[in-house]
């Protein structure tokens, strides 16, 4: 599913040392999550799934919790003529109020002491404190899209921390699948 980002947005995205690059997971949002109302993006890395929804008009901030990354989305904002809020954040620490969309492409595989961009711990610790801390920060009728692996139990996560759920994509690759869910509140 690899595609070029140009393809979505007309963006020219930078890659910076250090930080998450786009790839598949972050087209996987980019194409099938939607926007409405004020939203946020855990874990912007790069930026480029913040930039693309603020070129289609959504009222978007992001925050990562490292700051190279807070640094390269917001130089890629700017190098596509944009401004972008984005601020450190470990997750919600650093964010108040709160939204209709939230965004996460979640560290989703479970293993410990690796890259955090892309490792969750052994039983995804950051996911579930995404979603605890989510609830917080969360409209009643807001929307949650989450990127995850299916090498873990994300629906008997979802709900038990109290979320319903919807498959919107799936790609299947040789040791795994990503897939993008849309989470809601229980009501």
């Amino acid at each position: 599913m690899k595609k070029d980002p140009m393809h979505y947005c007309d963006l020219d995205i930078a890659e910076c040392d250090g930080v998450y690059p786009p790839s598949e997971d972050s087209f996987l949002i980019i194409e099938y999550a939607s926007c409405s109302g004020k939203a946020i993006e855990i874990g912007c890395g790069t930026g480029i799934v913040s930039i693309c929804f603020l070129k289609r008009g959504c009222d978007i901030e992001a925050v990562d919790i490292s700051d190279l990354a807070v640094e390269c989305a917001k130089d890629n904002a700017s190098r596509n003529g944009l401004t972008l809020k984005v601020y450190r954040s470990d997750l919600f620490s650093g964010v108040s109020g709160t939204y209709d969309t939230i965004l996460f492409n979640a560290p989703y595989i479970p293993v410990e002491g690796e890259d955090a961009s892309w490792s969750g711990g052994r039983n995804l610790e950051v996911v579930s404190r995404f979603l605890g801390q989510a609830r917080e920060h969360l409209s009643a009728s807001g929307q949650i899209y989450i990127v995850l692996s299916d090498l873990t139990d994300n629906e008997g996560m979802f709900r038990m921390m109290g979320y319903d759920y919807f498959i919107i994509k799936k790609i299947s690759f040789e040791f795994e699948a990503i897939v993008l869910y849309k989470l809601t509140l229980k009501a």
